[in-house]
């Protein structure tokens, strides 16, 4: 089985203010691990959480966009090129 890594050192959203950006990069490293995740079981998304963590709203919408910048990284790596 192939051993995927992702380290993301430092992610630049334009429009999107340090302070909500800031630790990002977790979260959206999470995401394309459970998508890749995902791929190898040829499932239609990524696996549950099953943490048992509540979030507040504002979490939530930082996982959304997490969520967000992590699908469109892994559609386009997909497709086989990274969007300009």
């Amino acid at each position: 089985m192939t051993r995927v890594e992702i380290h993301i050192e430092r992610l630049v959203l334009r429009g999107v203010p340090d302070e909500y950006a800031n630790g990002l990069g977790a979260l959206v490293e999470r995401r394309l691990t459970e998508l890749v995740a995902a791929d190898r079981r040829a499932d239609d998304g990524p696996a549950p959480d099953r943490s048992g963590r509540t979030r507040a709203a504002p979490a939530a919408d930082r996982d959304a966009l997490a969520a967000l910048v992590a699908d469109r990284i892994w559609s386009a790596s997909r497709e086989g090129g990274m969007p300009g």
